[in-house]
């Protein structure tokens, strides 16, 4: 059982997302946490918390529905934290 105020995120699969526009996103395993926290760093930013709150619950229900259906700002939201949460060459 994770400590109080961590975050388990337990599968090893990928989580897919069908964005608004129609295109669909694999979040992997090894970038669930970073994703999830780039959600928070946004959590001013509208649909990005329900968005977090999705990514969550995937990856704690093993064979999860292949697509977890995003609208328009929550799509906006995960390729915003997608694109920030990206590893850094040289960081």
């Amino acid at each position: 059982m994770p400590k109080e105020g961590t975050v388990s995120m337990d599968s090893s699969e990928s989580v897919y997302f069908d964005l608004a526009d129609g295109t669909s996103v694999a979040v992997q395993s090894s970038n669930y946490r970073r994703v999830y926290e780039g959600l928070w760093k946004l959590s001013s930013v509208p649909g990005a918390v329900s968005t977090a709150a999705l990514l969550l619950s995937a990856t704690r229900r093993a064979g999860y529905p292949q697509g977890v259906e995003l609208d328009a700002v929550q799509s906006a939201a995960l390729r915003s934290a997608m694109s920030r949460s990206k590893p850094r060459d040289g960081a």
